[in-house]
């Protein structure tokens, strides 16, 4: 929801981001999906289940996810509550995804610890699930507003081990990401944390949903959209990603604490091409990882409306029905 970098957004840029909730429905997109930064000054997304309940009155079937909340900073009971008021307002469509957060900028200004995110993400993932499916929660006092759905799907997003096995432990899905070198990374991934934390907790992928972050520009005209627009707003969210982390969080991939500025190199480590070519591959990556859902990022900032909405629809028309499965 970034207008263009260093830009804060404006009414008229919400309004077209909100266009796009409604095109994305239309085309049978299943999820639209908000993140959420604090204490920068370039409009990135600080509230997103406010984000989250604009949609909802604009849209009547696509699911509306945090992706993620950050868990750590905020009490328990509010997330809760407010999830409560929106899954009312969508009537049952909310899928809350909460995570610990890395940046260290944003534990500094909410007056947290990072040594506590361990323990802050357990007191809360077990808060919100017995709020979130109607039992007492733990403080003994009911939830003002109950969600429509009993449970609310609760989701954990990260990469790192503790958190992929906290997901496996306590939620009903893992929202993971790999926006440079995914058919590297994500095999590795699953082969060494998240199928070895589905076993050991007793998960199946009935009971699981595997949801994976990527970037994916799928176009014929990729090359010139990629040089114009898409490969210098991916490269801005990237540099900011890790300038805001700090440089040093062991949690984060490899390309944030040393991001490239090659474009073209990088650019060959992404779903960037043809539809065709772009299907193939993600049907090889979802034969070695069986992820559920792949969310996508086709408004990033700087990148112009016509593009987004091409790209929306490029990738519901000719790459998801060619996907394996």
């Amino acid at each position: 929801m970034r207008a263009a970098p260093g830009l804060p957004p404006t009414p008229a840029h919400y309004d077209r981001v909100i266009e796009l909730v409604r095109l994305a429905e239309r085309l049978g997109y299943r999820t639209v999906w908000t993140t959420e930064q604090h204490g920068v000054d370039d409009g990135y997304l600080p509230a997103p289940l406010i984000a989250l309940s604009a949609f909802a009155r604009e849209t009547s079937t696509i699911r509306l996810g945090t992706g993620i909340h950050l868990l750590t900073l905020t009490q328990p009971r509010r997330v809760a509550e407010e999830a409560g008021v929106l899954d009312v307002l969508s009537n049952g469509r909310l899928t809350l995804g909460v995570g610990a957060g890395v940046n260290p900028h944003e534990f500094r200004i909410f007056h947290r610890s990072l040594a506590d995110r361990a323990r802050l993400m357990e007191e809360g993932l077990s808060f919100l699930r017995r709020a979130l499916s109607g039992e007492p929660p733990a403080d003994g006092y009911p939830i003002s507003v109950g969600p429509v759905q009993r449970p609310v799907p609760l989701i954990v997003g990260g990469l790192a081990k503790p958190a992929v096995d906290r997901a496996a432990r306590l939620a009903d899905g893992l929202l993971s990401y790999s926006l440079v070198d995914a058919e590297v990374e994500v095999p590795q991934l699953w082969n060494e944390r998240i199928a070895p934390a589905m076993e050991r907790h007793g998960r199946t992928p009935g009971d699981f949903r595997l949801a994976l972050s990527a970037m994916v520009w799928a176009s014929d005209d990729w090359e010139r959209e990629w040089r114009e627009h898409v490969g210098a707003a991916f490269r801005y969210q990237q540099v900011m990603y890790a300038e805001w982390a700090g440089g040093g969080e062991e949690d984060l991939p490899a390309f944030l604490r040393q991001p490239s500025w090659d474009l073209d190199e990088v650019r060959r480590r992404m779903f960037v091409g043809r539809p065709d070519e772009v299907a193939e591959r993600l049907s090889a990556l979802r034969e070695v990882f069986p992820f559920d859902e792949i969310v996508i990022w086709p408004a990033l900032p700087g990148v112009p409306f016509e593009l987004a909405e091409k790209c929306l629809r490029t990738f519901a028309t000719q790459v998801a029905p060619a996907v394996k499965g």
